[in-house]
């Protein structure tokens, strides 16, 4: 493991192990363990009273998910509360009740400036009749058969947040029938009652799409298409890194280490395993002028920006992964150092969860860990800088994680199968980004469906990695990838398929890809170019009606592209996860004759 619960700090090692020979740092402290929760500062998901009965089947959903935008209820004058479900930007919650679909529901939608405040449920004989729901713009919703007061706060039998707070989900439980004689609710401070408002500041944190670099074998690997090695190369990168995630999730901030550069004097966060010789960091780099994503000069005195690197690496199979963010408009008091530690305490809850998180939750939860570690001014920039996408998009970060061994951790309520698509961008002249999907009984594991950019293929030179790091074979180029996750909604004897669409940046070419996992059969593929405009193309049709190939690879060419898909196995995964290696094309040939 990469350092003992209960081992003392020493100046040249951790616990007794051996440093690293490919970093050059003195280790100068540790982790401090984390602060209680700071007031003002507490985004933990919280229950009200339950109104009715708190026995029989319970459920359970969405809380993370949030902003609630929609909930439906339907009710019977017969049983009564025999319908709920919770929508959410890009998902919903499992339907629950056993009403007859002739059965009418009744909505409440939620636009973008409004939030459930209160409710209360009317129960009778056993039976929850009605329903009554407030907004944060004083009006109210009825369903069912209700009574009392009106007004926010005069029914002293109704139930609401408190101030600057928002109900999440509605969770309750069920009869032997089916019926919901129970119904509570749950709620969270809201992230915006950080942030001061007005006109727009420039704070900003953009994701880093996962990266994985290469060295010259790996390269031509690549280049010829050899997927399986590069596949094993990544089955030997997550048997040897995966024991530090395990060794993070049992022990928390005695993982982890505080290193300094000697030369440089930057100080980050490191965790590593002695007997692989493998490593996670979290660094932070001020004012980087390198990175080729971060074009956004500061030219206020008062502000900075910086990168977030966070980063794995196997010795053994010379393989670096790296993920992490851009940060615009900081401000300039924030250190690296104390930056880089609320991210190291990130990192947990991101093995642990981060999987079922929304991204609204996924802000929430890093601006209640900066509070709790005594950066506050970096918990109250969070809620303005992530204001325009909504939340903190964590996938990037994920799909770092899962690639290097961590979705076996994830503590999830596990479902019968799992797909993980990667599409590498191997195009050195433009961006590509997904526009579109189709799910065929799947839904995206880690909050709404979102686009996003894939940078295109280029040198490493670019890239940030902590000081001192020095490779035992160099790095030269990096591909950027997309990881998408999916998990499948139903379960009951069911598998899942995913297609998606992918468009060039200036929309004159694209490419569509497709996988489904059967239940009682081999799995299927399918991938197509696409030339001309993306966005004209009924990705839903190419998934139903276009021809799927019950193969583990697949090559098509056209438009000047070669496109490759591969999956490992087609069926059999003891633990039901698939993956999709999509590649927009193939890095060139080195120019060197690498060992084979």
């Amino acid at each position: 493991m990469s350092k003992l619960a209960g081992m003392p700090k020493l100046p040249a090692s951790v616990g007794g192990q051996r440093i690293p020979d490919f970093m050059n740092f003195t280790v100068i402290g540790e982790l401090p363990p984390l602060g209680d929760t700071v007031e003002g500062y507490d985004f933990t998901i919280k229950k009200s009273p339950v109104f009715g009965q708190e026995s029989g089947k319970k459920f359970d959903q969405g809380a993370v998910w949030h902003p609630l935008r929609e909930v439906k209820f339907a009710l019977s004058d017969k049983t009564g509360l025999g319908h709920y479900q919770g929508h959410y930007p890009g998902r919903s919650t499992a339907p629950v009740g056993h009403l007859p679909s002739t059965t009418k529901t009744i909505g409440l939608k939620l636009n973008k400036d409004e939030h459930i405040v209160g409710f209360r449920a009317y129960s009778s004989d056993n039976v929850i009749e009605g329903v009554r729901v407030w907004t944060n713009d004083g009006s109210h919703k009825d369903f069912g058969k209700v009574q009392g007061a009106t007004e926010r706060g005069q029914d002293p039998e109704a139930f609401f947040v408190p101030a600057d707070h928002e109900v999440v989900n509605f969770f309750g439980h069920t009869n032997e029938d089916g019926h919901i004689h129970g119904l509570g609710a749950s709620y969270t401070r809201r992230l915006a009652s950080l942030s001061a408002g007005g006109t727009p500041s420039g704070k900003e944190i953009k994701q880093i799409s996962a990266q994985t670099f290469m060295d010259a074998e790996t390269q031509q690997q690549w280049a010829n298409n050899q997927m399986d090695k590069i596949i094993e190369k990544r089955k030997q990168a997550a048997d040897d890194v995966s024991p530090i995630f395990q060794n993070i999730n049992d022990h928390d901030e005695k993982a982890w280490v505080l290193v300094e550069d000697p030369d440089t004097k930057e100080q980050y966060y490191l965790s590593w395993d002695q007997d692989t010789g493998a490593t996670c960091w979290s660094y932070v780099a001020d004012n980087p002028t390198t990175y080729a994503s971060a074009d956004t000069k500061n030219t206020d005195a008062d502000t900075k920006n910086a990168i977030v690197s966070i980063g794995s690496y196997s010795r053994q199979s010379n393989t670096l992964g790296i993920s992490g963010y851009i940060m615009n408009s900081l401000p300039a008091t924030l250190s690296a150092a104390a930056i880089g530690m609320v991210f190291t305490y990130f990192i947990r809850p991101l093995i642990q969860e981060g999987v079922t998180w929304g991204i609204a939750f996924a802000a929430s939860k890093l601006a209640q860990l900066a509070a709790s570690a005594g950066v506050e001014a970096f918990a109250v920039f969070i809620p303005e800088a992530v204001a325009s996408l909504g939340g903190l998009v964590v996938a990037g970060a994920l799909g770092m994680l899962v690639a290097f061994g961590a979705l076996a951790l994830m503590n999830v309520i596990w479902k019968k199968y799992w797909l993980v698509l990667n599409v590498y961008n191997f195009d050195a002249e433009n961006k590509w980004g997904n526009i579109d999907h189709h799910g065929d009984n799947s839904k995206v594991s880690n909050g709404e469906w979102t686009t996003k950019e894939i940078d295109k293929f280029v040198k490493a030179g670019g890239s940030v990695t902590p000081p001192g790091f020095n490779p035992v074979k160099p790095l030269d180029n990096v591909v950027t990838y997309l990881a998408m996750t999916f998990e499948n909604d139903s379960t009951v004897l069911q598998g899942l398929g995913e297609g998606v669409l992918m468009a060039r940046e200036d929309k004159k070419a694209g490419m569509a890809l497709k996988y489904v996992v059967h239940r009682f059969s081999d799995n299927e593929i399918g991938l197509k170019v696409i030339e001309g405009d993306p966005s004209q193309f009924d990705i839903k049709n190419y998934y139903n009606n276009d021809a799927w190939v019950k193969a583990q690879s697949l090559k098509v060419e056209s438009g000047g592209y070669t496109l490759t898909g591969y999956t490992p196995e087609l069926g059999g995964n003891k633990e039901g996860v698939y993956t999709y290696e999509v590649n927009l094309g193939l890095p060139p040939p080195v120019t060197s004759n690498p060992r084979s």
